[in-house]
């Protein structure tokens, strides 16, 4: 492949087969009326026998779902919520949505995610959650998190919006937290364009993130009663049922999209091998990671994130930098003090020279090879 003949590469894409495409078909001829939320209900059973939660909200977006866990915790505008400051975005924002403070620590330098350590030496009397993030599909040590939560009497909140199939100690991503949280937006292990899901074995948080979804309405179980009633000021963040429809089709290709995430890791650990001190994306050993995305930090080379990306762009390969951290931008200083950078030196440091290769799961062993090959030559190496 050529660099005359290669049509742009972009940071993520789907793999789409025909039952993609016969399940979204049919979700438009007949998913209206009395079947409007027939794929949804579908998906959300299919997805909760996946997971093993008995009670799962699907939302629009996971920064909905984010915020409706966020909601169910009644936050006071003192409390405090620590939320690791290598994220996105979407993990902290909500906190701030409902008036709490989140305080942003730092990760660890083996798997980019919270520590034990982190959330105890953050604690504070005002200290009422944690939001856990499965990074990029790792996970951290998930035991040790556990134990200081529950000795603080603090509420998990596990963003797995990243994490799907991944694996700590044989139990599934998601499956950790008092409420767990997903994505399936359109760069994701299964995508449906934008989507959310809240899970939780806890009846009482799923029936007030349910009546808050939507407008704060409560339809009568026995056909009797007040329609269009709100009882509370909700939202709304529904899910479509064309979109539940194309996540249904992913679901039931999970394990093939599991294995292509692997291949395509692998792929580009033997087509970077020649590179010298490159780290790639970490395994750490209770892990069974999906790697969702593969990333690389560049920092042997002294090139950041953003002019690394503007030198692979000329190539037509579209790469995502690694996340910025979230004390250093705007929305977040008036909930930091101090020099962040020497407060989260790992956030920092894996954000300067942090890059995201392509992820799609529809790339060819052809892409990848192109990909690798503009790599080593933007760096500078055979």
């Amino acid at each position: 492949m050529s660099e005359k003949d290669v049509i742009r590469i972009p940071s993520a894409g789907p793999s789409i087969t025909q039952a993609e495409i016969d399940l979204v078909s049919q979700a438009i001829k007949d998913g209206w009326g009395p079947k409007m939320s027939y794929y949804i209900d579908e998906f959300t059973e299919e997805f909760s026998n996946y997971i093993g939660y008995k009670y799962c909200l699907p939302t629009s977006h996971c920064t909905d779902a984010i915020h409706l866990a966020m909601l169910t915790l009644n936050l006071k505008p003192d409390d405090e919520v620590i939320v690791p400051d290598m994220t996105w975005v979407a993990s902290a924002a909500p906190v701030i949505y409902v008036g709490a403070k989140p305080v942003l620590v730092d990760v660890d330098s083996n798997s980019w995610c919270i520590t034990a350590k982190e959330i105890e030496k953050s604690i504070t009397k005002k200290t009422k959650a944690v939001v856990v993030v499965d990074l990029l599909g790792n996970m951290p040590e998930w035991d040790e998190i556990i134990k200081i939560c529950k000795k603080n009497d603090l509420f998990i909140i596990e963003d797995a919006s990243e994490g799907i199939g991944a694996r700590y100690k044989g139990k599934l991503a998601g499956t950790f937290g008092d409420i767990s949280l997903f994505s399936f937006n359109a760069t994701k292990l299964i995508m449906s364009g934008q989507g959310g899901m809240l899970c939780t074995n806890n009846q009482e948080l799923y029936k007030s993130a349910k009546l808050m979804s939507h407008h704060g309405m409560d339809k009568p179980q026995d056909g009797k009663g007040k329609y269009y009633w709100s009882d509370v000021l909700g939202y709304n963040y529904g899910w479509t049922n064309i979109q539940a429809a194309l996540a249904l089709a992913q679901l039931r290709r999970i394990n093939e999209l599991l294995d292509y995430k692997k291949w395509l890791f692998n792929k580009y650990r033997e087509g970077l091998a020649s590179v010298p001190n490159l780290k790639l994306s970490p395994s750490t050993p209770n892990v069974d990671h999906t790697y969702w995305i593969t990333t690389a930090i560049l920092k042997d080379y002294g090139i950041k994130k953003e002019d690394f990306k503007v030198m692979l762009d000329k190539y037509n390969i579209d790469m995502r930098p690694l996340f910025y951290p979230l004390s250093d931008m705007p929305p977040f200083k008036n909930y930091v003090k101090g020099n962040m950078r020497e407060t989260n030196p790992v956030t920092y440091d894996l954000s300067d020279f942090g890059i995201c290769l392509p992820n799609g799961n529809n790339l060819s062993n052809e892409n990848v090879e192109y990909i690798c090959h503009h790599f080593k030559k933007a760096l500078g190496v055979s």
